[in-house]
């Protein structure tokens, strides 16, 4: 046994010898510049590419295995230049390697340059047809992990440094007139040993171009400290400090700095990563947190996100952007959220959601599956006035009068989309939101509720809901676009709303009391405006029980302009300048766009109103009439009313097109006066015909009549 580990040893000594003689003279009576013929030829033959070598070619043996390439280019036949190499240096000692070990000198890599092109047609400089399908074929069989998995032990690194220096990629896409430059990248490292911590550094700038114009700059610089235990296929990045200067368009001139800090750990085994102690600041935006993922395949992620109190304004700002125009010139300055990671697999959670918008705070979750992007979202606040952050009022031009007719025409609904049937298609989300009051417009609403769902294409916004002013708003939506043409549904139900108190908020008027009511179910069809409105369909109804006008009495004031019109010489004094109404009602038909209401009826005080007809929304006209008529009963308490003029009803005829002057849309019928000056004239050439032909007498009388009668008909 011991004679044949001695002979074993002389063999290997004796290959190591011959070895190490072959490296010796093959360095000095081999030349490897002289191969550069067969070595193009071999590039060309076996892997398709032209190889251009103007530098010269080094190699070593032993104890360092070595090669040294100067000034390479390479490019596919009858493409543009694929890669330009300008010098790289790599040896490994020869005797570590034979011991499965990877002990090597510096590795230099200097100005790599590599132009990608994709042309127009789709076809790129860096590909060509047919070319690498067998070596391809050979890398899909192959999976990670061969070696490991047939037993071979991981190789041990030991690299002196690694330094990359002049980098240049180039990317340029001719169908999207974009293109990418990576410039002056260079990575520089220190002794790379495997198992062992080792510093590295990393620095780049890149330019992204748009319709050959600048766009964006990007300055990067990185620095970290390194572990690599192949082995055991763990992996970590220590005390990561990175910062990225951000120049370009979207910030107007602007430079964004943005700085990240954290450390990184990996294991592929276990399939676990983490990121600790992560710190994130962008101009004056500052976020910090925890992540930990585990299971690639199916990742779950934990940890927590808190983005400390900023600014938006201040951050705008810094981003070269407007600031935003609010009435309240102090909010949108107090902002944070914070949250923990957390969900399914392949799930992306936010939960235990705290965000503080100025005074207003908000709680909920948020979940992203990671698979096909649906979204849960759940969000309550409580206090929020809107008003603070509504844009300031200005002040409009005034409208200078011009000559001829100044009215507007409408030019008809247009017949272009306005609802995105694809993006509307692609929603996959459920979302939940609520606020416990609600300032807005100057009106007041609590317990508002927005409950949406979306999902293959139908739109359901199952609650648009608010208590407001006593009553209540009990609303939803549903969009289906799952089939064209696009079809909605609206339903409202509005309850016990305290008109005054409304009307009172919203424009400080104090005229009008009730109880409003209103419940509607309307269809439609279509994905432009021309196309909904020539569909609409339902019905919708209108009532308010009981109300009251305040400052006029209506009834008294018509009774005492019928009087003067037909110059009874009657008086009423007003004493309750207020007119209570009742049973305000109507119904409305809405069928293909027209809107058709036959009975509008409410009671002001001694005068019943009614109305009837029609509203065309396609045609943008309207056919509608009025009529006021005095109640008898009412009038004699207050206001005394000739008789003529008590169950007559006066008539307001409203018609014509959306377009015409209000002044001309809407005329009272002059028949009924017609009529009543016509009786009264008739009256009066009676009693002076009775006059004429003498009376007095009973009899004589009599006989008048019966002749005015023969006369006048009555």
């Amino acid at each position: 046994m011991k004679t044949l580990l001695k002979i074993f040893g002389g063999i290997v000594a004796l290959l190591l010898i011959v070895v190490v003689a072959g490296g010796v003279l093959l360095g000095m009576f081999f030349d490897p510049n002289e191969f550069k013929p067969e070595i193009k030829k071999l590039a060309l033959e076996k892997g398709g590419v032209q190889l251009e070598i103007n530098g010269d070619l080094g190699w070593s043996v032993f104890p360092w295995l070595g090669i040294e390439i100067n000034q390479i280019k390479v490019n596919y036949p009858g493409q543009p230049q694929l890669a330009e190499l300008n010098q790289a240096q790599v040896s490994v000692e020869l005797p570590a390697l034979l011991s499965g070990n990877v002990k090597m000198s510096s590795i230099l890599l200097d100005g790599l340059t590599l132009n990608l092109e994709k042309n127009q047609d789709g076809s790129t400089n860096w590909a060509v047809s047919g070319a690498g399908k067998a070596a391809s074929g050979n890398i899909e069989q192959s999976t990670p992990g061969t070696a490991e998995a047939s037993g071979g032990a991981a190789i041990a690194l030991d690299i002196e440094s690694i330094a990359i220096t002049n980098g240049n990629i180039s990317y340029s896409d001719a169908g999207l007139g974009s293109k990418v430059l990576l410039k002056n990248f260079t990575m520089t490292s220190g002794k790379v040993t495997t198992g062992q911590l080792f510093p590295a550094e990393l620095s780049f700038q890149a330019e992204q171009y748009l319709a050959e114009q600048l766009q964006l700059t990007v300055d990067a610089a990185l620095s970290a400290e390194f572990l690599l235990d192949l082995e055991n296929q763990q992996y970590q990045i220590k005390g990561l400090e990175s910062t990225l200067g951000l120049t370009g368009v979207a910030f107007n001139g602007k430079t964004v700095s943005v700085k990240l800090n954290t450390d990184i750990e990996s294991d592929l085994n276990t399939e676990t990563a983490s990121l600790k102690g992560m710190s994130l600041t962008a101009a004056n935006l500052s976020a910090s947190g925890d992540v930990q993922v585990k299971s690639f395949s199916k990742p779950v992620i934990t940890g927590n996100l808190k983005v400390s109190q900023f600014s938006l304004q201040e951050l705008l700002v810094a981003l070269g952007q407007p600031a935003i125009e609010t009435t309240d010139t102090g909010v949108l300055k107090a902002i944070s959220f914070d949250a923990e990671l957390g969900g399914a697999p392949n799930t992306l959670g936010l939960n235990k959601m705290n965000l503080t918008l100025d005074d207003t705070q908000f709680n909920g979750n948020f979940a992203m599956n990671m698979a096909n992007g649906s979204i849960a979202f759940n969000l309550q606040g409580d206090k929020l006035n809107a008003d603070r952050y509504l844009p300031p009022s200005k002040e409009q031009p005034a409208q200078t009068a011009s000559s001829g007719d100044t009215s507007a025409k409408s030019t008809g609904y247009s017949k272009e989309p306005v609802i995105p049937v694809e993006l509307l298609k692609g929603l996959e989300i459920d979302v939940d939101l609520g606020l416990t009051t609600l300032l807005i417009n100057g009106l007041t609403l609590s317990n508002l509720e927005l409950e949406t769902s979306a999902h293959g294409g139908l739109v359901n916004i199952s609650k648009i809901n608010a208590d407001m002013y006593s009553g209540t708003l009990r609303n939803s939506v549903v969009v289906d676009v799952r089939k064209s043409p696009t079809k909605l549904t609206v339903k409202k139900n509005i309850t016990g709303i305290q008109i005054g108190d409304l009307l009172q908020d919203m424009a400080d008027v104090d005229r009008l009391t009730g109880t409003f009511n209103t419940q509607s179910n309307i269809t439609a069809r279509g994905e432009s405006v021309h196309a909904i409105i020539n569909s609409l369909n339902g019905n919708a109804k209108v009532t308010m029980p009981n109300g009251e006008i305040k400052g006029i009495d209506i009834a008294q004031t018509i009774c005492q302009g019928f009087n003067n019109v037909a110059a009874l010489g009657s008086t009423a004094d007003q004493v309750d300048r207020s007119t209570p109404f009742a049973d305000l009602s109507s119904n409305f038909k809405f069928t293909n766009g027209v809107v058709s209401n036959q009975d509008l009826i409410t009671k002001l005080d001694a005068i019943s109103l009614r109305g009837k007809g029609k509203v065309s929304l396609p045609a943008q006209n309207l056919d509608y009439r009025l009529g006021l008529t005095i109640e008898e009963n009412l009038f004699k308490q207050t206001c005394a009313v000739n008789n003529n003029l008590e169950g007559v009803e006066w008539p307001v005829n409203c018609k014509g097109s959306f377009d015409t002057e209000p002044a001309k849309l809407c005329r009272p019928d002059a028949s009924v006066l017609k009529e009543l000056i016509k009786q009264k004239a008739k009256k009066k050439v009676e009693a002076e015909l009775m006059k004429q032909l003498g009376g007095g007498q009973d009899g004589e009388e009599s006989g008048a009549k019966k002749l005015l009668k023969g006369l006048f008909g009555n």
